[in-house]
């Protein structure tokens, strides 16, 4: 489907730091819809990113309570306290992107994320880093979170279980070919797709709204 030539509703998971195909569905969106009401699932974006390291890939992962078990929903999901993964995650991030083209230019965009309290729970924290991403690239897709839980979108374009780090489970047709654009360790790992949306705004900088609106979806 060629979605960025129709502006439409998307319905969204919530994510940490989403990955540059959820940014994309935002910038081709005139609204989104974050899902609080479902069941939280493991091992997902809710609570983690992907960042290119020296290394290699490297997934950030904040520490979650959920109050009710694994019958908790998304929006009850408080952040941990019990480490100090704010820290370790700023730490992984500055170490990966401080050679990036554009790395000191958006530093001070998310450093305060890392470096001060936040709010308790995971949506919250999740959505207040979305919002300064999406101003910095100036989208203006309106953000607003579920009111119920239905297990079918009839009025949005349902992603709900196709944004997630199980790509082997996604559809063929949901699978993108991504315009290669340089990375810090392009040299030593080649190309690698998807990543968090800070590394395209590390490496590219302004040119990034225009990845975003131009990905063939």
């Amino acid at each position: 489907m060629n979605y960025h030539k129709t502006k439409t509703k998307v319905l969204l998971p919530i994510a940490y730091l989403p990955a540059v195909e959820y940014f994309a569905y935002l910038a081709n969106a005139y609204e989104a819809v974050l899902e609080l009401h479902e069941t939280y699932p493991r091992q997902s974006w809710r609570n983690r990113c992907s960042i290119m390291t020296a290394n290699g890939t490297l997934d950030l992962i904040i520490p979650v309570n959920k109050p009710d078990g694994n019958h908790s929903k998304t929006g009850n999901v408080l952040i941990s306290d019990h480490e100090n993964w704010q820290k370790k995650h700023w730490r992984s991030i500055v170490s990966a992107y401080n050679k990036a083209p554009y790395f000191f230019y958006y530093r001070d965009l998310l450093s305060p994320f890392f470096e001060s309290k936040q709010p308790p729970k995971l949506w919250e924290f999740n959505l207040a880093m979305l919002r300064a991403v999406m101003d910095e690239l100036n989208l203006i897709t309106n953000i607003r979170h579920s009111e119920s839980y239905n297990h079918i979108s009839n009025d949005a374009l349902d992603l709900r279980e196709i944004l997630t780090p199980k790509t082997h489970r996604r559809p063929v047709h949901t699978r993108i070919e991504w315009p290669v654009y340089q990375q810090v360790f392009s040299d030593r790992h080649g190309f690698s797709a998807n990543l968090s949306i800070i590394d395209l705004l590390f490496n590219i900088g302004p040119d990034s709204k225009g990845y975003l609106e131009n990905l063939r979806l």
